[in-house]
């Protein structure tokens, strides 16, 4: 039963491997890292092609190809009764077998120095830490990816061997097998860099351009707060205008109730003085009109008199 967990582990570590982010994620961008610069489906190329952000996107699931079986084959050799560590490099050189081969690409996979990061992150995490800012270090004043690639892993392969003389100096067939499994993953990432080695001898090797894309990467940081600030202040300014304009129509609308109620006012006021006017004719016609008759009846009494 134990037997048929460990061929199950490989099995599964290797399937992982074969997982290829820079595939994916080219893909979801409607374009294939395998045409484009390098060709390489890996953070290098990812980096050169897409930009920072990517490449180290590209990096960090790449790396977790290497820690995830890792922590799985160590926990199955303990739990089993096993060598935990020589679990981890089993794990771990299977995930690096299946991102370099995976059967699902037709054995056209990458150059396993992330997965192998994901397996060194697991053996070794402060040590790792110390080969990943010195390859970084690297890479921003001199733009070698792959020099810096080989430096870290072979870096970390003396220190584990080291550690492992230390550890088992006493067991030697532990020691062998820990041994021989490290050297197969530094092996395996030299040889898949055979090519890089022979443009660095020749003085044609891609360059990382790390300086490069970071600057480009803020560039369009900077763009993208500017144009959100741009459509930020646009909107506000359109609220505003919204507001003034719904002010606007409501002062008018005061504004023409109040007109409306002067001219009703001017309109029953003119009514008013019309009709008084009017009135004062009318009487003064009717007094003018007695005034007449007083004086014609006078003037008729006095005919009478006479």
């Amino acid at each position: 039963m134990a037997v048929l967990e460990y061929v199950l582990l490989v099995i599964f570590s290797y399937f992982v491997g074969n997982i290829s982010w820079a595939r994916i994620i080219s893909k979801r961008h409607n374009s294939d890292i395998t045409q484009s610069g390098s060709g390489n489906p890996g953070t290098m190329n990812m980096l050169r092609t897409y930009g920072v952000g990517l490449g180290f996107l590209t990096l960090i699931l790449d790396a977790l190809k290497g820690i995830i079986p890792s922590l799985a084959g160590m926990f199955l050799f303990k739990y089993t009764g096993l060598n935990a560590e020589i679990g981890l490099y089993v794990a771990g050189l299977s995930a690096v077998v299946g991102h370099m081969f995976p059967v699902i690409y037709k054995f056209k996979g990458g150059k396993g120095v992330a997965t192998s990061l994901g397996v060194f992150m697991v053996a070794n995490p402060l040590w790792l830490l110390i080969a990943f800012v010195g390859g970084f270090i690297y890479v921003w004043f001199f733009d070698y990816g792959s020099v810096a690639s080989l430096v870290i892993i072979s870096f970390m392969t003396v220190i584990q061997g080291y550690k492992n003389n230390l550890t088992y100096k006493g067991d030697l067939s532990v020691l062998l097998v820990l041994n021989l499994l490290l050297f197969a993953i530094f092996t395996l990432v030299w040889v898949a860099h055979r090519k890089n080695i022979v443009r660095l001898l020749l003085g044609k090797e891609n360059k990382a351009n790390l300086q490069k894309s970071f600057k480009k990467k803020l560039k369009k940081q900077k763009k993208e707060e500017a144009k959100t600030e741009y459509h930020e202040h646009k909107s506000e300014l359109r609220q505003e205008y919204k507001k003034l304009k719904a002010e606007y129509k409501k002062d008018v609308k005061e504004k023409k109730k109040e007109l409306k109620q002067q001219y009703k006012e001017i309109k029953d006021s003119l009514k008013q003085t019309n009709a008084e006017l009017l009135t004062t004719e009318i009487q003064n016609e009717l007094e003018d009109n007695k005034q007449d008759e007083e004086i014609a009846d006078g003037v008729n009494n006095g005919a009478n008199n006479e």
